[in-house]
């Protein structure tokens, strides 16, 4: 311990000292690393430093108070903040009413990510911050992808060797390994690479010339395969769901793939093992997600506003493991004949259900609703490169709500701290753009948003 904090405090120091400059660069360090979060497992001394994303957002958020390089235009367009707080305020009274102070666990998993808007709220990415984000995006997809391949070549008793472990990390699905890539498990895999492939393939599309892009396009069934070994039926069916999404809306081309997907998709399922079509397609985990989802929806009868914030999913599990300490050490088998795994619903909705009741949920949608409908909006009001991100933020938007419905995904990291980011992000962009046309003799022709082209407006950079 007095080690760790000899190091600690020190790296602490250095970076805030560079984070006073811009505090931008913090937020960018955490969109890079959070994608390879899950290598600390088999890293020297790995375990003891996975606070280390906290604090950079914490000292973050500290140097946006300091620093002398805070951007005077107006803050970012957030138009979904009002459902955002009121998600927060409900959620946190629940949590305090029925935990008290161990409400802490809870609002730390479901709201702390919060932190990112409010950075952006102070200090501004301007264009340059917004085509790097996206490049990092484009690149840990990529590199994600890859490693998750990688896992299958490897297989399972190699990656135990070096030092990944089975039911946190190693799962397989009809005898097939899930990969899991840079991650700690594969949901976060299948469904950060969708991510990746719907906000980087629809700023790609929009330029498909620079040869960033163009490596990406490239690139893509690489990534689909990497996305397809994860066996995440959520990341599936999201992905479709923002393909269209941008089909209708802007890439009307995508629609043939889905045709020559109907096509092709049962010749391709002939050459995909039994064990994993059957587990693909199964019904027992669908009847027994709806005997759960039933069981919540009686119990709203009993408690119409909930059981409060904490009470199922990530909260829940790490509850289990403070209060009994022999509960990290059982197997996921040994966990469930005892009894000791606390209700997982695999649906966000029924989660919030559970905890915050029909109000929550409500209020929880209409935060969904006002972010897909807000960036679609952004990307008619916004040229360049700024409109194709705004667009591909709004179709993730979809693919998160629809692969809600399957998953608890605003649980799972490092999905939630994109989420924030990359709303925050087109905020910033619409508020920008919008200023900068407004301004006498500003040129509001078309333009890329590139690097180049931030030195036209009144930008951080530029300040």
């Amino acid at each position: 311990m007095i080690g760790l904090l000899a190091v600690g405090i020190p790296a602490a120091a250095v970076l805030f000292a560079l984070l006073y400059r811009r505090p931008q660069n913090g937020l960018l360090l955490v969109a890079a690393l959070t994608p390879l979060h899950g290598l600390l497992t088999i890293l020297p001394g790995g375990p003891s430093l996975t606070g280390w994303k906290e604090g950079v957002l914490v000292l973050t958020l500290l140097a946006t108070f300091v620093t002398p390089n805070r951007d005077r235009t107006m803050p970012p367009s957030m138009p979904w903040w009002p459902a955002a707080v009121a998600w927060v305020a409900i959620g946190t009274l629940s949590a305090l009413l029925m935990s008290g102070p161990a409400a802490v666990t809870a609002l730390k998993i479901t709201y702390f990510y919060l932190i990112i808007p409010i950075i952006l709220w102070r200090t501004p990415f301007d264009a340059r911050d917004r085509d790097r984000l996206v490049t990092i995006l484009m690149g840990t997809t990529a590199f994600g992808a890859v490693v998750g391949l990688a896992q299958q070549v490897l297989g399972a008793d190699r990656l135990v060797a070096l030092g990944y472990s089975y039911d946190e990390h190693i799962r397989t699905t009809g005898g097939i390994l899930r990969s899991f890539g840079t991650f700690t498990g594969p949901f976060a895999l299948g469904l950060f690479v969708m991510i990746g492939l719907i906000v980087g393939g629809a700023v790609a599309l929009a330029d498909p010339g620079r040869l960033r892009n163009t490596l990406f396009l490239c690139a893509t069934p690489v990534m689909l395969l990497g996305m397809g070994v994860t066996i995440v039926r959520a990341s599936y069916i999201g992905l479709a769901a923002a393909l269209l999404w941008l089909a209708i809306h802007r890439h009307r081309a995508l629609l043939v793939l889905f045709g020559a997907g109907a096509v092709a998709l049962p010749v391709a399922l002939l050459f995909v093992p039994g064990s994993v079509t059957s587990a693909l397609f199964s019904s027992s985990s669908l009847g027994e997600r709806g005997d759960g989802w039933a069981d919540t929806v009686s119990s709203l009868f009993v408690h119409p506003f909930g059981q409060g914030l904490g009470a199922t999913g990530a909260a829940a599990d790490k509850a289990a493991e403070l209060a009994d300490p022999l509960y990290s050490t059982l197997s996921l088998d040994a966990a469930i004949a005892l009894g000791r795994i606390p209700y997982q619903p695999d649906n966000y909705y029924m989660k919030l259900m559970v905890e915050l009741g029909p109000i929550g949920l409500w209020i929880f949608g209409l935060l969904l609703v006002s972010a897909a409908v807000s960036t679609l909006r952004a990307s008619r009001l916004l040229h360049g490169q700024d409109s194709a991100l705004a667009l591909g933020v709004s179709a993730s938007v979809i693919a998160a709500a629809v692969a809600s419905t399957v998953s608890t995904y605003f649980e799972i990291f490092p999905l939630d701290v994109y989420f924030w980011l990359l709303l925050g992000t087109v905020g910033c962009a619409l508020t920008q753009q919008l200023s900068s046309r407004s301004e006498p003799g500003s040129d509001s022709g078309p333009s890329r948003c590139a690097p180049a082209a931030a030195g036209s407006r009144h930008t951080l950079a530029s300040s």
